[in-house]
């Protein structure tokens, strides 16, 4: 029997935990480490955001430098989309942010920032947690005031990515083949 493009054909399929959703055309990973959008946080705005960062961990778990780290992140991406005024600065007592970080053309975006430490991260989101943004973005702090923007993806390929456990949580773990790369001069 000769197979017609209209037959039912499935040989295609891939299963969730292969393959988070479409793979985009060009990704994250198919940057050299000098393509990536470095941005630079000025020292007054690091001060202040430390200072964020202090009150979250006086409220919730967590240490003052990681809730710094993801401060900065979140910064460093709302800088170059004109949304620093929609960064979420309140402090909650759970030390959460209820899974959105700032808002920007009516999408909501969680950051996920990683030290220095990590030479070639995956984005890695709460597997336990409702998944909240419209897109998740991966940052990665290279110094004390600049942060590398990886990539972002939309909900579904977080929703679809593969759970993994790691320290006694388990995360989505979205690996930069399937991050859309932010363009190199914002």
């Amino acid at each position: 029997m000769v197979k017609r493009h209209n037959d039912n054909d499935d040989t295609n399929d891939v299963s969730p935990p292969e393959e988070p959703a479409a793979t985009p055309l060009f990704s994250a990973a198919d940057l050299d480490i000098g393509d990536y959008p470095v941005v630079h946080i000025p020292e007054k705005r690091l001060y202040m955001l430390q200072e964020y960062a202090r009150r979250i961990a006086d409220a919730s778990r967590g240490s003052v430098e990681n809730h710094r780290t993801g401060k900065v992140g979140e910064d460093a991406v709302a800088k170059p989309l004109g949304a620093r005024g929609s960064i979420d600065l309140e402090v909650y007592a759970d030390g959460g942010d209820g899974g959105v970080d700032l808002n920007h053309r009516g999408a909501t975006i969680d950051v996920k920032t990683v030290g220095q430490h990590r030479s070639d991260p995956a984005l890695t989101v709460d597997a336990y947690e409702q998944l909240r943004a419209d897109y998740y973005v991966l940052a990665s702090r290279i110094s004390e005031t600049d942060v590398r923007l990886v990539g972002y993806a939309p909900r579904q390929f977080v929703a679809n990515a593969p759970v993994r456990s790691y320290r006694g949580g388990d995360y989505h773990f979205v690996e930069q083949d399937y991050l859309f790369p932010f363009p190199r001069h914002l």
